[in-house]
This record gives structure tokens, C-alpha cells and sequence, in this order.
């Protein structure tokens, strides 16, 4: 029995001897409510708008109110990030002002909803946004320009005005157009140049001057080149909340909880809506441990994972037939006598090698397929042998269905299940969910593209899908690259006249015959595409960093010794460089025969990002007669500056947020200048027109007033400055955000003055920027974005040289490496043949290395480098959390902590980029081991389509397939 307690609170029968008591209190406080609600409702004040400042009087000193003082404001505005979050990008934030500083920021979380069937898009945000401010006034935060005093590296600096350093620039810049060539200056606009105010200023000033701008995408590995060569294109993706109508979302080889904090609520939604999700990949990530499914694969497998699925649905015959037939090329005929696709050419002499051949099964005869559309008319042959009279004789040809059945024999599940480390069953398992999904989709990821083979695995993905039937319907497909932009800059690109003698310019302009009709889908042919892909080339408007880097700045001393590690080349990885320098299938500026004098670090951080980069610090560095640094902060590269130029921050200018918007979140933003520069520093647009003006001014004093371009154009360096400034003046950089906004024709016509009212609108239409072209679909009010639907349901061709879904690739190089079709082959021992594969991943804790020495944000993880060990490894080698231990190959060595963790595959280390040089023990990170071998295929630029455009199908680097060993220190 339990006894009561004596408490009176709970004991019933002191509540019952005081009745009385207890009824006389409650009618207290009955007549204290009915007092309190005697009051007259006009002595109440109406809340206030969360906008208006928010006035008190502090009675007296309390904590209270000085609590209550941290709170409250003098301002508010709207605000975005400029930070290159891609995936994770466009968050609008309540940005909080007191006292002229910026004290806090807030998500705004007022998305619009698509319609009732889906969720919205709110909150939208993370942990870097939220603390912004505190990364804003920072230490590290470079306020005034600075000038190097002692070595590059050594940290001697010494604070000077800007009319100094723009003099001392102005003054090294000029001289080496004169003696060494406008290319011999070089500026690498970094993957954080995503404001347009940056990216404006960066390509109008440069593109003046004729300098060598780098193309860092492929370098980056975000190129996606599997599905620049299978689709044509590489931006296609859908509306977060198109995932609403997924029945099965594989998350295969990314980590949205990590690079897509603002988008993954969409994914775990769907999955509280009966949605499954798959993870695959090595460890076990944040974003597997929410999945239903999840599949461990050894680094860089994948594509024996993907080609076995696509083995069981082929030999299974659990394909799309139609699908098969109508957009892709596996009905197109091949030789079997040299492996080529059958052309016009080879048919009769005056024949065309842009036209291709299907087998009509009902006429029994060939047939060329239409340019123009993809409907289907006849019922071409997906098997079969075919003998085909030629003006050469006959020839036998079969389709290249037949050729893929063939090659696929090789990956049967137990196969692949001793490449890949999955078991037969479940390789079973994953097909049949495939096949028998509705609509199945993946996540967006730029994982695959930082391996040797990324291309092939991500050939192999597409294939698995488009044989279950997976494309062009809401949910449904696999998608690759996440692009959606304004329009609105394609004329300010060209509006002046500064490309007059670069054909380039075609690809941004307006009305420009091809892509207009390109979009518009009119008069569609093969030849204008060649025509305009030529053009990327012959107009040297932007050099592939890569070869750069490799060429110009010593890594090719790592990266030639590609055939140490790549078993299946045919021939030394010099003779491919050879013949793609000498056939001019890449853009290599300065040429060779010209060193690079003057490198701008614009919104970039090389020192950090290039794999290898120590040895441009040995071979590139001392080439250079000016570095200079555009910086909110001491980054890696401006810590080997001559000058650092203090650039303004997200709340410090208005502008717009124009690069690397997506489809994932469908929206357009603004964010506007809340407080002043801070010291001295100043947004983009006003340092290159100072500059400009300073070069005008330095120019008449050294008497050297014009300069040749590569072209051999004559331009006036005195003549810079009032070109520039056609549009804005140095002081008036909100106009050119303005006339981005309304000259763009996919956001609804909306006014500058109501986009910075409301802070973003949403996009009605893809628009005429290529780099939203491969999306393929139309944006209509109430509907999720789903890409590729202009193909399935407008019948529209596909950009490639069949005009269809493309996996074969009779290209020379391709049939001697045998990677005419999606195939498996295993990851290089880059480094050397070591048993542990250092992979990697983009960080939670920061935007690349922008945030990597916030305090905040590092007291949320080790504070300093560490690696991921499995505890299986750990053990072996006697370690315990947090030691150190030397990671080295034959490339070089770097220390780390180790984080020993049973998420980890053994045989595997992760390390999340973004840590700075000089947070490594003697300066070696990461990057030290990381052998980066050039991969031949990339290079290839004389296939119809296969031709370097911005961004896409040039040489880049990789890093998943570094191989190290381990050493305790």
C-alpha cells in the first residue's frame, strides 16, 4: 500500500478539511479575471511590424533589460548569402541591425507553397547563414589593402591606401601586356564568384584587357561529364518539392544532409508520404542513417553495381522497349568491322558523317532518323544483324542494343558483387525496386565527377535508369547538375564592346540564330551546334585551368605519371597531351610559348583548392611578377599575395544572386546593403572601375597607350575606364543588378523595387541562359519542375550527334580505351599501390574553406583536420581518438588527427574539405598526397558534340581515388 505523502499539495484529506478555503480562492480569482477583463480594449497597442525599430525605456539597470537589449534593433532588411552553397543555395534572412552593426540574422520562411499536394519550401537555411555576421566581423576579417613587406608566405604585411596599391598594380599590369602579351595575365574567378556584381566586374574588366580567364569547373569536378557525353547536357534537375512524387529516391553517392540542408526536409517528407529511399555509398553518412535501404559499395565501384542492374533488366527483358526506340541510340546501327557508328559517308561518297542509320523492321530496310523529332513513325531494330551495301562493299552492322547485351554478360550480380561489394541478392533486390518503381529519381550529387572514372559511373547510373523506363514525368529520372539562371546578364555581356573580335560572344547573346532556335526548338541541326561549339574553341575566350595548372604550373611532374596507376592505358599519357595540344581540341592560354606575369585571385583560393597545389607554389609562384588577392579574409592564396584587396560582404552592397542559382529551389534573390563597408573595403564593381581608372591614368604617364590582343586588335588601354563605366559609374553598382533583374525573361517581369521589397521571386520559365537549356522542361504556375518532359512529351531531340539519349561513342580514343559504352573499370592506385583510399566530401561546417577558421562553427567538430578511420583499422594499427598519424604515398606526406568511427568502411579515410594550409602541421594538408592523373577521355574535343563549352567536357581533376598508407606519430 502506498502511503500519502504529507505534502498538502497531493494529500486529499488536508484538500478536503480546507474546502472552504479552497472555495473562497477561487472565487478570488474569478473576480481577478473579471477586473482584468473590465478594462477597456483601447488602452492595448496593435503589435508591430517586425520592420519597424523597436523602442523601450529601460527602467533601471537589470538583467532584464539588458537581455532585452540584445534583442532589439534599429533596422531590418533582407538578405542572402554570396557564398557558392550551389545545391543549398537561395535563403532569404531577416538581417537585424543596431547601432550601424549587424547583430543577428533570421530565416525570412515565407516560400510560397507550389500547391496543396506537396510541402513548401520554408524555412530554408543553415548554420552558416545563421552566423554569417559573426564570420562578417571576424579576426580575420581584412579590412584595409595590404602589401606584402617580406617573402610571399612569410606574413609580412604592411597596411597601404588604395590609391598605392591600385598604382603599384595598375603600374606591373600594363608592363606585362606590353612586353609579354595580354594573356600573360591571368585572373581565376573562383567558385565563389556567384553575386553577379562579381561576375560582371570580373568579365568586363578582363575581357577588355584580353586576359586569360580561367574555366575552373572542371577542375572543381562539378563538369559531370558522363552526363555531358550521354545527354548532351549537364544542368537538369527538378523542384525540391518534385520529390513529392517519387515513389523510390536513391541518394547514390552524395550526402545531402550535409550539401543540402535547406532541401532535405523535401526527402524525409516523402518518405513520411510512403516514399522509400536508398542510400549507396562507401560509409555510412547522416543522409544514409535516414534512408530505408542502405547499400555499402567500395570507393568508386559504382559502375559494376549499375552495369550488373542493367544486365538482370536486359536479360530479364524487364526494359522500356518504346522508351528504348524513341530517345536513345541503342537502335542506331554500328559496324562490327571497326566498331563505328554506320554514316551517310560510308554508305555513298558524297554522303554526310553527321547522318546516321536505324534498321526499319517493318520495311526491312534503313532508315535515317529525324533531326527534328523524336517521334516515332517506323519501328526500328533494337537486335538483329543486318548486311548493309556500302560504296566499299558490304558491311555487317548491328544495333548498338546488341552491342550493350554483350558487354553486360560480364556483369552478372555475382560478378559484380566481388568488384563492388554487393551481394548478389541485394543487386537483385535494387533491380526489381528500380523496375518496379513508378517514378524513381535520385539526388543531385557533384561526387562522381571528382573520380578518374566519374564518367563512366555516371554513364552507367543513367543507363540503369533509362532501361527501367525512368525519364521525363514528375518524380521520375535520373538527374545530374542543378541550373536554372536569369537571362537578364546575356545582354549586359554584350551590350559594350568589348568581345567585338571574339566569336564567343554568340553564346550569350540575344536573338543569336542557334540558341534561339536551339530553345525554341526551330530549324534545330547538327551543323549550327558544330558551328557554335567550334566557337568556345577558336574564340579563346576562357583556358581550361586544368591544363593550366598542369602545363604552366608543374603538377603535370604528379599527374603525367597517370600510366604508374592507370593499367588500361594504351599509351603513355604524354603522347594524348601531345595530340590534343596539337590538334587544338582544348583551350591552353597563355600559350606555352608565354609565361604568366600577372595572377588575380578573384572570389577564388587555388592554394587550397588545386590537388597538387604545391607545386605551383615551387614552379608557377616565381613566374608571376604581381599576385593579387581579392579577400574578405586571409585565405590560403592571399597568404602568397602581393597585394590583397578588401572586398565588401553579403550585407555591405546590393546585388543579386545570378550564379549557380538551381532548379532545386526555384527562386531568385536579392540581398541588400545593410550597413557600410566596413574599414576600407569595396564591392567588385567599384574596385575594377578604380582600377580601370588608375590603368587609363598610369598608361598616358608611361607613354604606353595601346596593346595588341591575341588577335591582333588594337585596343586603348586610356580608353578602359569610360567603356566600363557605360552602363553604372564606379559608385552606382545597384544599376547593373537592376538591369539584370528587368531584362530577364524568365522572372515574371517583376520590377527591381518589388524584388527588393519581397527579396526573391520565383522563376516562370527556363529562359534564354544555355546554362538553364538542358532542364528541358517548362515551369508552370502550380507545378513542380520536372526536367527532360520536352523530350518524353514534346518529342524534342536530345543535343548530341544522334539527336537522342547517347551511350555509345565511336570516337577513336574512346573505342582504344574501350569506353564506347558504359563500362566498369576499377579505380586508379593514384599515389601509389596503398592499401587505404583517402575519399572525401564537401563539409557541413563550412562553404568550402570560407568558414573553416569560424570559431563558432569549428567548436562544433574537432577544431582543427581530422580524418574518419574505421575502428576495424584503428585497432590494427594501435590508434586512439584523436592521435596523429603521417598519411603519405609517393607523391608526398601531410599529418592529421584521426576521428576513429564504425561508420567507416575498412580500407577507407575521409577527410571533408575546406581546411585552409595553414591549419596542417608545416603547411601540408590534404592536397599534398592527392596524385590527380589526367584522364584522356576528357580531353577529347573533335567528336561532333564532344567540344569544350563553358564549364563543361574539358580535362578536371579528381581525388576519390587517392591511395595512402597510415603511420602513427
Amino acid at each position: 500500500m502506498i502511503e500519502s505523502t504529507d505534502n498538502p499539495a497531493t494529500d486529499l484529506s488536508d484538500f478536503d478539511k480546507d474546502r472552504r478555503n479552497f472555495c473562497i480562492s477561487c472565487a478570488k480569482y474569478s473576480l481577478g479575471i473579471a477586473v482584468a477583463t473590465s478594462f477597456p480594449l483601447k488602452l492595448l497597442s496593435k503589435a508591430t511590424s517586425p520592420f519597424a525599430p523597436y523602442k523601450y525605456t529601460p527602467l533601471k539597470s537589470s538583467f532584464e533589460n539588458d537581455y532585452r537589449n540584445k534583442w532589439s534593433w534599429d533596422d531590418v532588411t533582407l538578405g542572402t548569402h554570396n557564398l557558392n552553397c550551389w545545391f543549398q543555395q537561395n535563403c532569404l534572412f531577416y538581417v537585424y541591425k543596431k547601432d550601424g552593426k549587424i547583430t543577428r540574422e533570421e530565416q525570412v520562411g515565407n516560400y510560397p507553397q507550389t500547391n496543396e499536394k506537396v510541402p513548401d519550401f520554408n524555412p530554408r537555411g543553415c548554420q552558416k547563414g545563421c552566423s554569417y555576421s559573426d564570420f562578417m566581423y571576424s579576426e580575420a576579417r581584412i579590412t584595409h589593402p595590404l602589401k606584402r613587406s617580406g617573402e610571399r608566405g612569410e606574413g609580412k604585411w604592411e597596411k597601404i591606401s588604395w590609391d598605392e596599391a591600385l598604382t603599384g598594380i595598375a603600374d606591373k599590369m600594363i608592363k606585362a601586356i606590353d612586353e609579354n602579351g595580354t594573356k600573360s595575365v591571368v585572373v581565376d574567378p573562383g567558385g565563389n564568384i556567384v553575386n553577379y556584381l562579381s561576375f560582371y566586374s570580373l568579365f568586363r574588366f578582363f575581357d577588355f584587357l584580353d586576359s586569360t580567364i580561367l574555366d575552373i569547373n572542371c577542375e572543381l569536378g562539378d563538369d559531370q561529364q558522363g552526363a555531358a557525353v550521354t545527354y548532351g547536357e549537364i544542368s537538369n534537375d527538378r523542384s525540391g518539392d518534385d520529390y513529392f512524387y517519387s515513389d523510390l529516391i536513391f541518394i547514390w553517392g552524395g550526402n545531402p544532409a550535409y550539401t543540402q540542408i535547406p532541401n532535405f526536409h523535401f526527402l524525409t517528407e516523402a518518405r513520411y508520404n510512403g516514399t522509400k529511399i536508398v542510400a549507396i555509398s562507401p560509409d555510412l553518412n547522416a543522409s544514409a542513417i535516414k534512408a530505408d535501404y542502405y547499400i555499402p559499395v567500395k570507393p568508386g565501384t559504382d559502375s559494376a553495381l549499375a552495369n550488373s542492374m542493367a544486365h538482370l533488366i536486359i536479360s530479364e527483358k524487364l526494359y522500356n522497349e518504346h522508351l528504348l526506340k524513341e530517345q536513345t541510340d541503342l537502335t542506331f546501327l554500328v559496324r562490327t568491322d571497326n566498331n563505328k557508328l554506320l554514316k551517310q559517308s560510308d554508305v555513298r561518297k558524297d554522303g554526310s558523317e553527321l547522318v546516321l542509320y536505324r534498321w526499319d523492321k517493318k520495311e526491312k530496310k534503313l532508315e535515317i532518323p529525324s533531326q527534328s523529332s523524336l517521334k516515332l513513325d517506323t519501328d526500328p531494330a533494337l537486335e538483329g544483324e543486318f548486311n548493309i551495301k556500302t560504296y566499299q562493299g558490304i558491311v555487317t552492322v548491328k544495333p548498338v542494343f546488341e552491342f550493350l547485351k554483350e558487354q553486360l554478360k560480364e556483369f552478372t550480380p555475382e560478378k559484380a558483387s566481388k568488384i563492388c561489394g554487393v551481394a548478389p541478392d541485394t543487386i537483385r533486390k535494387l533491380t526489381t525496386m528500380l523496375v518496379s518503381s513508378k517514378a524513381a529519381t535520385n539526388t543531385c550529387t557533384s561526387n562522381f565527377s571528382k573520380f578518374y572514372h566519374g564518367d563512366i559511373i555516371m554513364r552507367s547510373q543513367i543507363l540503369a535508369f533509362i532501361l527501367a523506363g525512368h525519364l521525363g514525368k514528375k518524380g521520375d529520372g535520373f538527374v545530374t547538375c542543378s541550373f536554372l539562371v536569369a537571362d537578364g546578364g546575356n545582354k549586359i555581356l554584350n551590350e559594350f564592346e568589348l568581345t567585338k573580335d571574339l566569336r564567343y560572344k554568340y553564346l550569350f547573346k540575344y536573338g543569336t540564330p542557334f540558341w534561339l532556335n536551339f530553345f525554341e526548338r526551330k530549324d534545330w541541326n547538327q551543323a549550327t551546334y558544330k558551328y557554335v561549339l567550334d566557337t568556345f574553341v577558336d574564340s579563346r575566350f576562357m583556358a581550361n585551368s586544368t591544363l593550366f595548372w598542369n602545363l604552366h604550373g608543374g603538377i603535370s611532374d604528379i599527374s603525367e605519371r597517370t600510366n604508374e596507376w592507370d593499367p588500361h592505358l594504351k599509351r603513355d599519357i604524354k603522347e594524348y597531351i601531345n595530340e590534343m595540344k596539337a590538334k587544338e581540341w582544348q583551350v591552353i592560354d597563355p600559350p606555352l610559348n608565354t609565361d604568366p606575369k600577372v595572377y588575380f585571385s578573384w572570389a577564388g583560393n587555388a592554394l587550397r583548392r588545386v590537388r597538387g597545389s604545391q607545386k605551383l607554389l615551387t614552379t608557377l609562384w616565381p613566374k608571376f611578377d604581381l599576385v593579387v588577392a581579392l579577400e574578405m579574409r586571409m585565405s590560403s592564396t592571399a597568404t602568397h599575395a602581393d597585394y590583397i584587396l578588401p572586398v565588401s560582404g553579403a550585407y555591405e552592397k546590393t546585388t543579386v544572386m545570378a550564379a549557380n542559382t538551381n532548379t532545386l529551389s526555384p527562386f531568385f534573390h536579392t540581398t541588400q546593403k545593410a550597413v557600410e563597408n566596413i574599414g576600407e573595403s569595396k564591392d567588385e564593381w567599384e574596385i575594377a572601375c578604380l582600377l580601370a581608372k588608375k590603368i587609363k591614368e598610369r598608361a598616358k604617364h608611361l607613354k604606353i597607350v595601346n596593346f595588341k590582343t591575341a588577335r591582333n586588335n588594337t585596343r586603348k588601354f586610356t580608353e578602359m575606364y569610360n567603356k566600363l563605366t557605360s552602363s553604372a559609374g564606379e559608385k552606382e553598382s545597384e544599376l547593373i543588378s537592376k538591369k539584370m533583374t528587368e531584362d530577364s525573361s524568365n522572372l515574371g517581369g517583376i520590377s527591381w523595387d518589388k524584388l527588393k521589397e519581397k527579396g526573391y521571386t520565383r522563376f516562370t520559365e527556363l529562359g534564354k541562359n544555355p546554362a538553364s537549356f538542358g532542364n528541358a522542361c517548362d515551369i508552370k504556375k502550380g507545378e513542380t519542375i520536372s526536367p527532360h518532359t520536352w523530350h518524353t512529351e514534346k518529342k524534342e531531340v536530345w543535343t548530341t550527334l544522334t539527336g537522342r539519349i547517347q551511350f555509345y561513342i565511336d570516337h577513336d580514343w574512346y573505342l582504344e580505351l574501350n569506353e564506347q559504352l558504359p563500362i566498369h573499370k576499377n579505380p586508379p592506385t593514384a599515389g601509389g599501390d596503398y592499401p587505404f583510399t583517402l575519399t572525401g566530401g564537401h563539409a557541413r561546417w563550412s562553404i568550402h574553406s570560407i568558414m573553416r577558421t569560424d570559431p563558432g562553427l569549428l567548436r562544433l567538430q574537432r577544431g582543427e583536420p581530422f580524418v574518419l578511420i574505421s575502428v576495424k583499422d584503428a585497432e590494427k594499427h594501435l590508434l586512439n581518438d584523436d592521435d596523429e598519424i603521417k598519411i603519405f604515398n609517393d607523391v608526398d606526406y601531410f599529418f592529421s588527427r584521426v576521428k576513429i568511427s564504425a561508420t567507416v568502411q575498412p580500407g577507407q579515410l575521409i577527410m571533408y574539405h575546406g581546411w585552409e594550409s595553414y591549419q596542417f602541421k608545416g603547411w601540408k594538408s590534404a592536397r599534398n598526397v592527392m596524385a590527380s592523373p589526367l584522364n584522356p577521355i576528357e580531353m577529347v574535343g573533335d567528336y561532333p558534340y564532344l567540344k569544350p563549352v563553358m564549364a563543361v567536357r574539358q580535362p578536371g581533376q579528381s581525388d576519390r581515388d587517392t591511395r595512402v598508407e597510415i603511420e602513427k606519430v
